[in-house]
Order: C-alpha cells, then sequence, then structure tokens
C-alpha cells in the first residue's frame, strides 16, 4: 500500500528529528512543542473531562483503588453549563490555530519537510489518489495532538486519514485474512453503568445481513472470555464497549470487564494471542481512553485497532460506530471507512440549540496500526470470501507516534518523482555546483568506510575526486575484524576510526542515540538512488517473484521451486551477514518484515561468492544491489511483482540479454522503473556524517561532491539512480 509518513524522534536542544518518507527519505528538525500549544490542549483536554455526558468517567488506575465501591462509583464531575461549551469551543480553536502557527513556521530544517509535502499533494492531485497518513514518533504528546487539523492538508487538496503506528515484537508476522463465509465479530459489553450499550449493539447486530456472525459477551467473568478468545474458528473482529483506560504515559491500558472484574490485556494476553493467531485483524474500543491497549495488542501481534484517545460521550460512540460499519461494510477500506467515519461527527463541535456539544471530539477516533499489516489486503470483502484487488489502490500517509513507528514500511519504493523537490540540508544545498573543481574541500588525508554497495562508487567516482583535489586525500578503510558494511562504517565513525562513512541504509535510532550519548549528532545526506535485484540459475525456468514469495523463501517456509511455479528442485538460498552489511539489514527489515532468515539460508562473504553460488547451484537464489548484479553473465536477474499494478518489473531495461550474447552485450538497469517506483525494490545511498569539528566539514564536503553534476552524472554512468 503506498503511503507518506512521518517519523519524530527526540534530539538535541529540545527538538525532534524528522524523516519524512515517500518513495524516499528526507530529514528535517522540528521544534519542540511550544508552551502555547501546550497549554491550550491541555486548557481543551480539561474542559472536555468536565462534559456532564462523557461516556466514562476517568477511571482511577486498578493499583489506587482501595476497595470495590470505590472501583464502581463515578468520580465527581462538574455540570456542564453553556459557559463550559463555550469555553470548550474556543479551547478547541485556540488548539487548531497554535498547531498551525507551530507547523507552519520553523527554520529551513523544517520548511523543507513542508514543500516536500506540498509536492506530495500536487503529485497524489494529479494522479487523483487520496491516501493515508502514519505518524511515528517517540512523544505521547505528538500523538495526542490533532494533526488533522494542519492547514496544510485542506489548502493542499491532501486530506489523508491519519494513523498511529504502533511496534510489535521483531519475529511476528502478520496473519493473512481466512475467510470463512462469515464475518465473524466478537462482542464484549463490559462493565457499563451510566452506558447505553443497547444501541451500540443494535448496531452491531444489523450486520448480520451484510454477512456478519455476531457474538456477544454481556459483562463475561474473565474465565467466558477467555474461553471466547480460544475458539478454535477464530474471529475477525473483537469489539469491545464499556469503561477502560490507560495511564498516564499512554503505554498500558485496562478494561472493566464488569463490576469487580478489571484486567489489563497482559492478564489475558495467551487467549488474546490465540485469537490472532486464529486470523483477528483488527479490535475496536468504543469506550474511553484506548491508547495503552492498542499498544499492547500490537505487541500481541494484533494488525490493527481503533481506540478512542479520550473519554467519549455516549451519543458520539453509538454515532461513531454506526457510520463507520456502514462505510466499512460496503467495502471501503478502514482508512476511508474511519475518515469518514469522523467527518460524521462534526455536528458535535459546535453549540446547536438543544444539542450536546463536544468541541474536538472528532479527534478522538485514532487508528493505531502496524506497518507490516498495511502489506495484507484487508476488506470486509477479504473476510466474508475471496480478495480482488481494487483497480485503485488508496495510500497510507503516517505521522510518527509514541506507540512506536519503527521500521520502514515494508517494500516501498523509495524513490523521487520528477516534480518532488530534493531536501538536502541548506547547508549541502547553498554550495552546489556544476563540477568537482568547484568544490571547496579541507586539505588532508581523511580516511572514510562502510557499505560494499558503494564500491563502484569508491572505485570510479572517489578515483576521479582524488584527480581533481589532490590534496584532499581519501583513503577507505576496512575494521580490523568486523565485516564490511553500512552498519561497521556507522560504528567506526562515531569511535572515530574514519571522518565519515558511507551507508546503503538510514542510520537508526539506536545509532542517533549512541552518537548523542557520545556528545555529537550524525546527519545522513541521500546521494543516490538504489534498487535490489533477485537472481537465480540463469538455466531456473522462473519468469519472476512476487515479494511475498521471496520473503517465503528466505524465511523457510517455502523450499522447493515447485512451490512458486518452477521445477522439482530445492532451493539453495544465500545471503550476507546481516549484522554488519546494509543490504542484508534492508532486506530483514522490508523483506522479511524484521523476521530472522530461515535455518535454509546460507551466509557468504561477499557478492563475488554470492554470484558464484548460485552459478554453481541450478536452484541457487541471491540478492544485492542491482549495479553488481543485473549485467552479470552467469546469473539470472528476476523481475519483481510490482505494487500498484500487480504486474512483475524488471530491474534491467528492456528485453534480457541472453548469456550466450554475455559479455559483448550485458544487461543494463532499469533506471526508468526505478525512478518512477514501479519497481519495489528501492533504497537511499547516504553519506553519514559526524557534526564534530573537522570530521564535519570532511564529510559535507563529499557530500557535496557527489550531489555536483559531475558527481550525479557518473552515479548515472556506475548504474546508480542519480537524485538531481
Amino acid at each position: 500500500m503506498e503511503r507518506v509518513k512521518i517519523k519524530l524522534r527526540h534530539a538535541a536542544k529540545q527538538e525532534f528529528r524528522v524523516t519524512l518518507d515517500y518513495r524516499e527519505e528526507q530529514d528535517g528538525v522540528l521544534s519542540q512543542v511550544p508552551h502555547p500549544l501546550n497549554e491550550a490542549f491541555k486548557n481543551w483536554q480539561t474542559t472536555y473531562r468536565q462534559l456532564d455526558a462523557v461516556r466514562s468517567y476517568i477511571a482511577p488506575e486498578p493499583g489506587e483503588r482501595s476497595d470495590v465501591a470505590a472501583a464502581i462509583a463515578p468520580q465527581p464531575r462538574l455540570t456542564v453549563h453553556k459557559l463550559t461549551y463555550h469555553s470548550g469551543y474556543e479551547y478547541a480553536s485556540v488548539v487548531k490555530k497554535q498547531l498551525n502557527q507551530w507547523l507552519n513556521s520553523g527554520d529551513n530544517r523544517w520548511q523543507g519537510i513542508r514543500e516536500d509535502l506540498i509536492a506530495i499533494a500536487g503529485e497524489l492531485n494529479r494522479r487523483q489518489v487520496q491516501v493515508p497518513l502514519l505518524l511515528d514518533a517517540d512523544d505521547l504528546q505528538l500523538c495526542r495532538l490533532p494533526w488533522q487539523e494542519w492547514n496544510l492538508f485542506e489548502n493542499y487538496g491532501f486530506q489523508p486519514e491519519i494513523a498511529l503506528r504502533v511496534k510489535g515484537r521483531p519475529g511476528y508476522e502478520i496473519k493473512p485474512v481466512q475467510p470463512q463465509g462469515k464475518v465473524r465479530i466478537l462482542v464484549v459489553v463490559g462493565r457499563s453503568d451510566g452506558i447505553q450499550t443497547q444501541s451500540d449493539l443494535a448496531i452491531l447486530q444489523k450486520l448480520k445481513s451484510r454477512g456478519a456472525e455476531v457474538t456477544v459477551l454481556l459483562q463475561p467473568s474473565v474465565r467466558e472470555l477467555c474461553s471466547a478468545l480460544w475458539a478454535p474458528q477464530g474471529y475477525h473482529i473483537f469489539v469491545f464497549t464499556g469503561h477502560s483506560g490507560s495511564y498516564s504515559d499512554g503505554q498500558i491500558g485496562w478494561i472493566e470487564l464488569n463490576q469487580t472484574d478489571s484486567l489489563s490485556i497482559a492478564e489475558f494476553k495467551h487467549a488474546f494471542k490465540a485469537a490472532i493467531d486464529r486470523g483477528l485483524q483488527l479490535a475496536i474500543f468504543n469506550s474511553c481512553d484506548g491508547l495503552g491497549l492498542a499498544h499492547q495488542l500490537a505487541e500481541l501481534n494484533l494488525p490493527r485497532s481503533i481506540v478512542m484517545q479520550e473519554p467519549v460521550p455516549d451519543d458520539v460512540a453509538v454515532e461513531f460506530l454506526q457510520h463507520f460499519f456502514d462505510a466499512f461494510s460496503q467495502n471501503t477500506s478502514i482508512f476511508d471507512a474511519l475518515h469518514q467515519a469522523r467527518h460524521q461527527l462534526e455536528h458535535f463541535n459546535v453549540p446547536q440549540g438543544s444539542g450536546q456539544c463536544y468541541p474536538g471530539v472528532m479527534w478522538l477516533p485514532t487508528l493505531c496500526t502496524r506497518e507490516s499489516a498495511l502489506e495484507q489486503p484487508f476488506s470486509w470483502q477479504a473476510m466474508l470470501k475471496t480478495w480482488k484487488l481494487p483497480k485503485t489502490r488508496a495510500g497510507l500517509l503516517v505521522v510518527g507516534g509514541v506507540l512506536g513507528l519503527g521500521a520502514a514500511l515494508a517494500m516501498l519504493p523509495f524513490v523521487v518523482p520528477s516534480n518532488h523537490r530534493l531536501n538536502t540540508p541548506p547547508e549541502i544545498a547553498a554550495v552546489r555546483q556544476d563540477t568537482f573543481a568547484a568544490v571547496p574541500v579541507p586539505a588532508g588525508t581523511w580516511r572514510y568506510g562502510g557499505s560494499t554497495t558503494w564500491a563502484p562508487i569508491r572505485s570510479t567516482i572517489d578515483a576521479k575526486i582524488r584527480q581533481i583535489h589532490s590534496d584532499f586525500n581519501l583513503v577507505y578503510t576496512q575494521h580490523a575484524t568486523l565485516p564490511e558494511g553500512s552498519g561497521t562504517g556507522i560504528a567506526m565513525l562515531m569511535t572515530d576510526q574514519i571522518a565519515f562513512a558511507q551507508s546503503s541504509r538510514p542510520l537508526s535510532d539506536e545509532e542517533y542515540a549512541r552518537a548523542q550519548q557520545r556528545g555529537f549528532e550524525l546527519k545522513q545526506v541521500p546521494v543516490a538512488i538504489d534498487a535490489i535485484a533477485i537472481v537465480v540459475h540463469p538455466d531456473l525456468p522462473i519468469d519472476g517473484l512476487s515479494v511475498a514469495q521471496i520473503r517465503d523463501i528466505y524465511a523457510g517456509s517455502i523450499s522447493n521451486w515447485q512451490s512458486v511455479g518452477g521445477p522439482d528442485l530445492a532451493i539453495d538460498v544465500y545471503t550476507r551477514q546481516a549484522e554488519a552489511g546494509g543490504t542484508p539489514e534492508f532486506f530483514v527489515e522490508n523483506v522479511l518484515l524484521g523476521s530472522s532468515f530461515g535455518d535454509n539460508v546460507v551466509i557468504v562473504g561477499d557478492t563475488t561468492e554470492g554470484i558464484r553460488q548460485v552459478a554453481r547451484h541450478p536452484g541457487g537464489i541471491y540478492y544485492a544491489s542491482a549495479p553488481e548484479l543485473v549485467g552479470q553473465c552467469t546469473v539470472k536477474a528476476l523481475p519483481i511483482g510490482g505494487r500498484s499494478s500487480g504486474q512483475s518489473v524488471a530491474p534491467y531495461a528492456g528485453e534480457r540479454v541472453l548469456p550466450k550474447d554475455c559479455p559483448n552485450r550485458r544487461n543494463q538497469v532499469n533506471f526508468e522503473s526505478i525512478q518512477n517506483g514501479t519497481y519495489p525494490l528501492t533504497r537511499q545511498l547516504f553519506v553519514i556524517i559526524k557534526q564534530q569539528e573537522r570530521d564535519q566539514a570532511v564529510g559535507e564536503a563529499y557530500a557535496n561532491l557527489l550531489l555536483t553534476d559531475e558527481g550525479q552524472n557518473l552515479i548515472r554512468e556506475i548504474g546508480f539512480i542519480p537524485l538531481r
């Protein structure tokens, strides 16, 4: 699924490090949440929670209860008067005003991100595609802010549904939808004093006419709940209505099961995990604050959940459920269904005669999703019977969230559209020149190291740089014991063994954090685009593979070529070591979705050895950078199933050159498909710069050289995609 993602992480100087990810990654910096915005949000939140019609009181945390009476007695609330309505409406308006002042200001490091979003909006408008937005942040307050009120979206015709990314445990694969002829829904009505849950049940029971099978548990015991979750036939959707809550940090939540039992997900996780393993796809908590619940369920491998970010009034909760299922059961995507349902709550925002007014209530319904869940088709029709790819596929725009926006969305192309301005840091953009000779460089001998994917650049471009700048002496340096690769180079940079590093993957959160602990910042500058090619023995009668098939082969669940339309032949699977190399790390993160390689995978020392092994074994398969593999005579590069059209896209241009015609003719990299994003396995190459004294000047000079017209032309000549 196409998507835009904004990832925010705490950085030095009380700022947020920002990565905008849409086909490529762009870096920036956002200032801390300003005090007036924080105060406005707190005022709105306080006023909202005073509303007498709020569905749930602000429940005491389980450990704070002294007895059962305290657990079931509502805490006192202020009676709602017109003045409260008026104040709440004005507070919500101030939140929107302060939010827009914050997001529309800032220095060039943030304005570059904003301009990139505008360019993305223009592209999506031309394609007439609306995509959702995924928020990945390590700060709870960022998750709670109403990002959908940023006027950039409306001004430029880009109104995505905003989702929070929740982080699952590594190695857990999302279970595909299991069609059962019925959409199986388990509804749990918990402790509901003061709540009219009959309306919720009536809405859900009506879904039977649309192919749903609804099982209802009314204030069940813990035993009854667990027994239902362990049901062998499983469920597609779990709905909880009743009282629930989260701790102040948003990371842990609990539900009020009945008048005496209150429990967290952790207290019946084995039963819930069993339901997830049997195909549970979505949990809806139509109750009070549920961010903590969403986080816990993601760790159990639940693909997605819908929660409320605050206690929700009865009439709002009922109407939301009605609008959401009206849309979703008509085979609308979950993002579009949620978007429609939220917007249909708009009339609750302003005073209207005798009707209730809940300013800001549209901000409450929130979709929390695992990124890897976006790879799995999920719709009402998919649960009923068979899945058919829609003619038009909506995308997802994600803005970072404390719930763990973690790994990048699997296998989306990181490609710069032709109209998309590259967000290069301003200090580098300012000195761009046409030739190497025009770029100032610091004199001296400088050690550098890192990615093996960069080998063609080092042998060709770096040699030309030395010819022009003889006093800029670059010396490639390997670690004494560790294998070559991006991770090794970055580690060497942080321990002062080299002046800058070359990487075929972006910096990780852990690397940013380690650098800060050492007293400096790291910066990544994109300079080229690369593709990952998959090669097999040239005589293997396989025309192509999908990303899912490649994942299954490297995970060990497919071990014979017969399973993917080939001959009855065992698959010999090869990879480089994952710990140090950027290419294997990218593959694990984006193809295996964070899982480990299967026991069937054989580790080779480098790409040369990988090519030799595939050439020797008729069932061999290997992956590496496209410029390293596409032109080889002894292996065959395979087309890969594309994302938007479902058709396979080759990493080579035109008709494949056969081995008998090679090396007189060689296959060439498919620049067009990699550039426009139709080839699915693409990434960026980065110069990693240490922002500390002289090393920073060296790294920036090297990045400047590669971003000249001369450098970009040479990058294309050796088989990579230039950014300029």
